[in-house]
């Protein structure tokens, strides 16, 4: 009999252990945030785009 697509999901799952998290934030590693564009600086930069699509 065939197993069902919930059985085989379920089959790989089993026998793993969760490693270790390789990454962390820049916080955690006393580095400064990401320098990112103001919201209005992204809207009107999508807006230009939108308008030299049209």
């Amino acid at each position: 009999m065939a197993k069902s697509k919930e059985d085989m999901r379920d089959a790989g799952r089993e026998g793993r252990e969760r490693e270790e998290a390789t990454r962390s934030s820049r916080r955690v590693e006393g580095l400064p945030p990401e320098e990112h564009a103001s919201l209005e600086e992204v809207v009107r930069t999508a807006r230009k785009a939108g308008a030299a699509k049209r």
